[in-house]
């Protein structure tokens, strides 16, 4: 992706085959996502695929690109990550307020050798669409941020970009947590980030999607809390369909390319592509560790499962309105004031915060 003039539209290389044919009828398909169908507007021209929470969230978005192009959009990419920017050497500075710096990534960027995400998608971008290189990836560290100060950042996006949507990726079920659960993973960044797009509301969609479902045990959210908040979003309204990757599936195949890509010029492996490689795969349980995971996971560490392979789409404002972690954070100025936030109001709940929540075993449901 290029910076072009409002003028101008991007189209997908003609040589790719996933992202050349446009099916007419996919819009009005009867079994399409509402969240597949919002994006495919035409009115939508240009998207902003971003992480949700920091990891490899934006890597996890690469799920989609394929079918953001066959689609016919420009795709704008934001890390959103916990790679320090400004260790990235040959990436001009796009934004800079109150000692927060945001890079742009090219290939020819230099990043640090143990990770630089930024610049290896990059890098396999242009080699899967030569006529668009250079492309290039928003870095900006997941940490610094607030909701005012990511909203300035946002809005500058949308005006650089005549952006019309975006779309949030959370690798795992972080992201919809209320708050109130026992249990809640990395949960500042997520909800800094869902707070933000929720106000912008000059936006044609704002979706979430979680993939890597109850991948987010490792870090002590519930899958019995994960599937409430599914069905309480759901009642809200906030549901917004779903679609399973599948191991021959363009866009599994394209994050599966992508993510060897990245292994070969870098030293860090994210849990989370694993678990969601995994379960395209089809590997399922605790006690066998895929190779992929085995380098930072022990058995009975990682429950693998289908949910993992599963995109849920989300409406970000139905989302935001749900969470008490969007309230309390709303109006910080500080990273350090989001936390203090958080910690109190978790506090204020007192004998509503719930304890572990666990699914039911087989034994116990039969009569």
């Amino acid at each position: 992706m290029r910076f072009f003039s409002r003028s101008m539209s991007v189209q997908p290389d003609p040589v790719d085959a996933t992202a050349t044919t446009v099916v007419n009828a996919a819009p009005g398909s009867l079994l399409l996502p509402t969240f597949l169908q919002q994006l495919a507007d035409p009115s939508i021209k240009t998207v902003l695929l971003c992480g949700c929470g920091g990891g490899f969230d934006f890597v996890h978005s690469l799920t989609l690109y394929p079918e953001l192009l066959r689609l016919g959009k420009t795709v704008v990419l934001g890390s959103y990550s916990f790679g320090d920017p400004n260790e990235l050497k040959g990436a001009a500075d796009v934004f800079n307020e109150a000692g927060v710096t945001v890079r742009l990534a090219t290939a020819t960027s230099t990043p640090d050798q143990h990770y630089g995400p930024e610049v290896h998608v990059c890098s396999f971008l242009d080699l899967r669409y030569p006529s668009l290189a250079p492309h290039f990836v928003y870095a900006y560290y997941a940490r610094d941020f607030t909701v005012p100060l990511l909203t300035r950042l946002y809005q500058q996006f949308i005006d650089s970009h005549s952006i019309d949507a975006i779309v949030l990726v959370d690798g795992g079920s972080d992201s919809i947590m209320a708050g109130d659960e026992e249990g809640l993973g990395d949960p500042i960044e997520d909800a800094v980030s869902v707070t933000t797009v929720a106000s912008l509301k000059e936006l044609k969609a704002r979706v979430l999607i979680s993939i890597g479902l109850g991948t987010d045990r490792f870090n002590q959210v519930s899958d019995a809390a994960s599937l409430r908040a599914i069905a309480e979003l759901t009642r809200m309204g906030g549901f917004l369909g779903a679609v399973i990757l599948e191991p021959a599936g363009a866009g599994a195949c394209f994050y599966r390319d992508c993510l060897e890509h990245i292994y070969q010029r870098q030293g860090f492996r994210s849990v989370l592509a694993g678990t969601i490689v995994s379960a395209v795969e089809g590997r399922f349980g605790w006690e066998d560790v895929p190779p992929v995971l085995q380098e930072r996971v022990r058995p009975g560490q990682l429950f693998l499962w289908p949910l993992m392979a599963v995109l849920w789409g989300f409406d970000v404002e139905t989302v935001a309105q749900r969470s008490l972690i969007a309230n309390w954070i709303r109006q910080c100025q500080t990273v350090p004031d989001c936390h203090t936030a958080l910690h109190a109001g978790r506090r204020g709940l007192g004998a509503r915060l719930r304890n572990v929540e666990n699914l039911p075993r087989h034994e116990e449901m039969r009569g």
